[in-house]
């Protein structure tokens, strides 16, 4: 079904080939196939058991009785301690026992390691931290776990897996405290370290477990004859029914559901039941004081014990059989079985499905192994018996056809998939349109799975994965494993053949591979941008350079990652990754013609902390667009800034005037007014100075001068008016009685006649001193006429004083002013004099019932000959 096509140069290259199950007919002998099929099966009561090889004569040379070694789960790598006097390496390799990397340490005590979910090491030191590598041996992160496990330093440490995906581990430190992460895969800052409840003996365990339960993490720890189940914040005492009294407990077991768990005491004396101890399935004495070396559960089915030279297998009943071991193992539990791995060869060990059962079980009445013997007589030439076979399970053939399907996806072996798949494929010719297409579908799905499990069970890639293991992984993360192992091409083939959506698959693939490939110091960097621009294109997905570009300027390619940031099409990462490489001036070039206005400010705002002012200002050349834009951000948040800009461009008038506005404080004093600096002002002036603007120039020093008056003011007079406009000043020294300064103040600022008179006659006013009011508008003229002073004492409500200044008012509004001092006739008078027959009926209107007034307003119109 599946071909390995060629290996060159320390690369593998496969290719995926589809070839139709009619093209297999003519070279596999079914029937030859099948009757072996069952030949490794052992018995465990009811059920079977079967141990099947992964691969022989592992690649490496390693003796697993004298190092520690790890395995991940789903067919992953393993890891294998060595201890030497030049320090700790830790070497990865694949199940096939090819080295993929190592790791050098060069000091610490491991007290531990274990693979996460995701495939990275974790190592566990006893003064508390932890490293986490990848399956490439690149450090990914180092961190403490807590200052408490620092203090106290770690004397165990246990690693877990569960079927819900996640990972993670516990300590236990020399005080016998335990600590629990729960989920190992999160990055440095997230990962939770969790401290549980005292142990209630201060005798040390003499074994001890992790209990995941749905997302919750607890210990079961045994010291001696007692159980305690440790959670957080509390240790619960365990009373366990069995039949041997005060067993001392040497080995626990759990599940990976975490539902079940298995005990073993110092005698060979066992206990399984659920992890909950409230239901015993099983108890049994070995009656051997043996050492067990490991204890483990295959998926729920059943115990595993591993001893020197046999591994004994104990059902959940009565029964169970012994396994030779050849050499020393080492087993690591999967959701379907038992791994087992030497220093020679690699095992697997599970349950026989169901469905296998029904279809390769000696003597099975199952509708799958009829179908399977009717395929074989259709092949021998017996086609009335296959005829008949298929007859007598008619209405069953859709069982028949997918407990084949079912069947072959259980299986290793290549060769006894293709007999069951053939059996399936013969049935389902046989079923009616209304059935067959979900059998169609499951036949097509297993096909295409099974190719796919078969390539990346080969040798030269070393994942011995199981169809069960894979639906649990699902294809994006089994191409992952592919991409942690740096088999690109395969990971590609299998993205194309499977459809993986291209965010999980191609895209992913590509650029990993893009990543690697510019760490190649034996190939040109432009020789790496066009080999890696022309996958790209090719593969006909848009993928983004930056993480790339970020990889080679780390490994110190700086024109390597400039050429690829030149087809990033995301401008704003673009422009980071050109910030982050110290080109300025092109990060602003490319943020200006994206036309984003917030992404330029970004960069100026990046470029402004880096550079000094002189340096900053002359990015501005030639660059309007930025220019216009850090003005416009400067007189929001930056006035300093914009005063540099100007004069980079020797706009003297712009500078001067935003140093005019900035020498008023931001914050007004206790009466509420913006009070001018004198430093601002003295620059404003050099500003305009230099720019020969003479008005402008005249304007900050009569400013600078009042400013000297009003502190000269607040001296002698204790009257604060420093921040005041000159006029402001001018009425608070006339409320203050103060004429003659003021009078001084108008002459040494030229301040005009009609500016002055105004402000005196608004101060005479507001202290009410309507004599000197009344000296003030005889002195002479005024500039701006009498109309002023009557409407003032109008506000005031000094109606007697406002008919003095009336008669000097113009004859148009004398009316009007008399109406709003309540003298009515003389409202009338000028009203007449003016022949204002619309004021005269106002006059009527409002003050009607007045007999005489009405009267002599009616006159009046009378004699205007008005009706």
């Amino acid at each position: 079904i599946i071909t390995l096509s060629i290996t060159c140069k320390h690369r593998i290259w496969f290719k995926l080939t589809q070839r139709t199950v009619m093209e297999l007919e003519d070279e596999i002998n079914v029937a030859d196939v099948l009757s072996t099929a069952n030949m490794d099966w052992t018995p465990l009561g009811e059920s079977f058991v079967k141990r099947y090889t992964n691969y022989e004569d592992l690649k490496w040379d390693v003796d697993l009785s004298k190092h520690k070694v790890v395995i991940a789960p789903y067919g992953g790598p393993v890891a294998v301690l060595f201890k030497s006097q030049g320090g700790i390496v830790i070497n990865i390799y694949s199940l096939t026992g090819h080295q993929i990397s190592f790791i050098k340490f060069e000091g610490g005590k491991i007290v531990g390691m274990g693979w996460t979910a995701s495939e990275q090491l974790i190592t566990i030191f006893d003064d508390g931290t932890m490293d986490v590598h990848s399956v490439q041996g690149e450090k990914i992160f180092n961190r403490l776990l807590t200052r408490e496990v620092r203090d106290s330093r770690v004397l165990e440490c246990k690693f877990f897996h569960t079927m819900m995906g996640y990972s993670g581990f516990a300590v236990m430190t020399y005080e016998y405290q335990f600590f629990v992460v729960s989920d190992s895969d999160r990055d440095k800052e997230n990962i939770r370290v969790k401290a549980m409840a005292n142990l209630p003996s201060s005798t040390r365990p003499t074994c001890w477990a992790v209990l995941p339960q749905g997302n919750s993490v607890g210990i079961l720890a045994a010291v001696e004859d007692k159980l305690y189940h440790i959670l957080p914040f509390e240790s619960v005492p365990i009373m366990i029914s069995c039949k041997k009294t005060s067993p001392q407990w040497s080995s626990i077991a759990i599940s990976l559901n975490g539902k079940a768990a298995a005990m073993i005491d110092t005698e060979g004396y066992i206990w399984a039941g659920s992890s909950d101890f409230k239901t015993s399935e099983t108890e049994f004495d070995t009656q051997s004081t043996a050492q067990v070396h490991q204890m483990e559960w295959a998926a729920n089915d059943f115990i595993v014990l591993l001893f020197d030279k046999f591994m004994f297998l104990k059902g959940l009943g009565k029964h169970w059989c012994k396994l030779p071991v050849r050499t020393t193992s080492v087993l690591q539990p999967e959701i379907d079985g038992v791994r087992i791995l030497t220093s020679f060869y690699c095992e697997f060990l599970h349950k026989v499905s169901s469905s296998t059962l029904s279809v390769l079980k000696v003597a099975s009445l199952q509708p799958g192994a009829i179908l399977n013997d009717a395929y074989k007589e259709y092949k021998g030439d017996e086609s009335h018996k296959a005829d008949e076979y298929v007859r007598y399970i008619k209405d069953q053939l859709p069982d028949a056809v997918k407990q084949c399907i079912q069947a072959a996806s259980e299986e290793y072996q290549p060769s006894i998939q293709q007999a069951l798949l053939m059996s399936a494929n013969f049935g389902k010719g046989f079923l009616g349109p209304e059935v067959s297409q979900d059998v169609i579908r499951l036949f097509v799905e297993t096909c295409r799975y099974l190719r796919v499990l078969n390539t990346v069970r080969l040798k030269n890639v070393g994942i011995p994965i199981t169809y069960r293991q894979f639906s649990r992984l699902s294809p994006g993360v089994l191409n992952d494993r592919l991409i942690n192992r740096e088999i690109f091409p395969l990971a590609l083939e299998v993205c194309n053949y499977l459809k993986i959506p291209p965010a999980l698959g191609k895209t992913k693939v590509l650029r990993q591979w893009a990543q690697r490939k510019v760490q190649d110091k034996s190939i040109s960097e432009t020789d790496i941008a066009n080999i890696i621009l022309k996958k790209f294109k090719d593969s006909g997905v848009v993928i983004s350079f930056t993480e790339i570009a970020r990889v080679a300027r780390k490994e110190g390619r700086k024109t390597l990652a400039s050429q690829l940031l030149e087809h990033e099409s995301l401008v704003s990462d673009q422009v980071q990754m050109l910030l982050e490489m110290k080109d300025t001036d092109k990060a602003l070039d490319k943020a200006i013609g994206s036309w984003d206005s917030q992404l330029v400010y970004e960069v100026l705002e990046e470029i402004k902390g880096t550079e000094d002012t002189a340096r900053y200002m002359q990015i501005f050349h030639h660059r309007p667009v930025a220019a216009a834009l850090y003005k416009k951000y400067c007189k929001e948040c930056d006035p300093d800034g914009l005063v540099n800009l100007c004069r980079q461009e020797s706009d003297f008038l712009e500078a001067g005037i935003n140093l005019l506005s900035q020498s008023y404080n931001k914050e007004c004093d206790s009466k509420g007014r913006l009070v001018p600096q004198h430093e601002k002002l003295k620059l404003a002036h050099k500003e305009f100075i230099d720019g020969q603007l003479q008005f402008h120039l005249k304007v900050v020093e009569d400013q600078d001068r009042l400013l000297k008056e009003q502190e000269d003011l607040k001296q002698k007079l204790g009257v604060d008016l420093i921040g005041c406009t000159l006029f402001n000043t001018l009425l608070e020294l006339v409320r203050k009685n103060e004429l003659k300064i003021a009078e001084n103040m108008k002459k040494k600022f030229a301040m005009s006649d009609s500016l002055f008179w105004w402000a005196k006659l608004r101060g005479l006013a507001d202290v009410a001193n309507f004599e000197e009011l009344e000296r003030f508008s005889k002195q002479k003229k005024s500039p701006i006429g009498y109309e002023p002073f009557a409407r003032i004492c109008i506000e005031k409500s000094r109606y007697r004083e406002a008919i003095k200044y009336i008669p000097r008012c113009s004859s148009e509004n004398k009316c009007n002013l008399y109406m709003l001092t309540g003298d009515w006739q003389k409202a009338a008078e000028a009203a007449f004099s003016e022949k204002d027959v619309g004021s005269l009926n106002e006059i009527l209107l409002r003050q009607g019932r007045n007999p005489e007034l009405a009267d002599l307003v009616k006159q009046m119109k009378a004699r205007l000959g008005a009706t």
